[in-house]
């Protein structure tokens, strides 16, 4: 799968604009400021529905400009098609093929991307939402369905709270609780059983991209935390079993709470380096080496689910990682379609990346190098 040709209009600082990528490497280089990320984002934007970096669509649109439309041709192997949003106030259409879609999850598949940002670092680092939603996202991309049962999950879940919510203040008909944990078991079951695949596949993926990467040297576990238990490759019978056991004996500690406190959105992960955990004791190497690891190794895992590689996006990440890695980067993903942002070209840029194109980006200008 490969972004073949992308055209925006009046999209944060681009005016009018059009690009035609390589299938291979393609550097978006240009100081601080340009309009760089503002592209990354737009491919984005394109495979997703949503912006990584606002959940406000106006905050999209060009300064002085009331709509804004993006454009892909995306091809893969059964042929190509078009993606566009146009986005107009607070009014957001998206089309595939000319035909509108009704409704966000539609759109997951048409055009799959893995994006790895300075935030992703903070995916080893930081809380347990982060690997949630490292988790979410990309089952999303491989099984689009997931997104509706973990929309399902999160509106039970809120309801579920504001009923506790209300218990406390002695204003809830408790009855319905029974109502409320029946939806939030079959939502739940349904989240749990995907991630224990999900994982356990990444898991491999990364602990061989790990090693590559570290010359052998490290060993990277990826394990999930369920809320249910440590087993593995559960029937969806077995989880519903255990979900609805243990969410009854969270009840009292809910009701004196007041919020929901078992669950799919309680989970982590657990990463850890040569038996050690990488988010406690790991030096910042390691932590960058690990969420890398785990990043990349979903273009892997993206490509064996569903037969494509998927379009890796890298926002100003190859300044965070030393030669070493840039290197390994760019020697191993010369069948993916990849776009870079940098302020500069470096050595292993030049040597890795001589096939594919250097655009210039200079206040929403965007210029073929060469």
């Amino acid at each position: 799968m490969y972004l073949r040709e992308l055209k925006l209009k009046n999209f944060r600082n681009y005016k009018e604009q059009a690009l035609n990528p390589s299938r291979g490497f393609n550097l978006l280089l240009g100081n601080n400021a340009q309009g760089k990320t503002n592209l990354i984002e737009a491919i984005y934007l394109l495979s997703s529905g949503r912006s990584y970096r606002t959940p406000v669509d106006s905050e999209l649109l060009r300064w002085g400009a009331d709509t804004l439309y993006i454009k892909g041709a995306v091809v893969e192997e059964g042929g190509e098609k078009s993606i566009e949003i146009g986005i107009r106030g607070s009014n957001k259409r998206v089309k595939v093929n000319g035909v509108q879609l009704s409704k966000r999850g539609e759109l997951f598949g048409k055009l799959t991307t893995v994006i790895f940002s300075p935030d992703e670092l903070k995916l080893v680092k930081e809380g347990p939402n982060y690997r949630r939603k490292f988790m979410d996202q990309e089952i999303i991309q491989i099984k689009p369905a997931y997104y509706y049962v973990l929309t399902g999950y999160n509106k039970v879940l809120s309801q579920r709270n504001s009923l506790l919510k209300d218990s406390m203040k002695g204003r809830a008909n408790i009855d319905t609780l029974e109502v409320w944990d029946k939806q939030l078991t079959e939502y739940g079951v349904r989240l749990i059983y995907d991630r224990q695949r999900f994982i356990k596949r990444l898991s491999g993926f990364a602990k061989q991209m790990h090693s590559k990467i570290t010359n052998g040297q490290e060993d990277l576990e990826v394990t999930y935390q369920c809320c249910v238990g440590p087993k593995e490759e559960e029937s969806l019978s077995d989880i519903r079993s255990r979900f609805g056991k243990r969410l009854q004996s969270f009840r009292g500690r809910d009701f004196k709470t007041g919020v929901t406190n078992f669950g799919p959105h309680r989970e982590d992960l657990s990463v850890n380096v040569n038996g050690i955990d990488v988010r406690k004791y790991g030096s910042q190497g390691q932590q960058r080496t690990a969420a890398l690891s785990m990043k990349l190794s979903e273009i892997e895992l993206v490509k064996s689910e569903t037969g494509e590689y998927p379009v890796l996006l890298l926002d100003d990440v190859m300044s965070e990682l030393d030669l070493l890695r840039q290197e390994y980067i760019l020697g191993n993903l010369a069948r993916v379609q990849t776009f870079i942002t940098c302020t500069h070209l470096t050595g292993v840029m030049k040597k890795r990346c001589d096939k594919g194109k250097v655009f210039n980006v200079n206040s929403g200008i965007i210029t073929t190098e060469g």
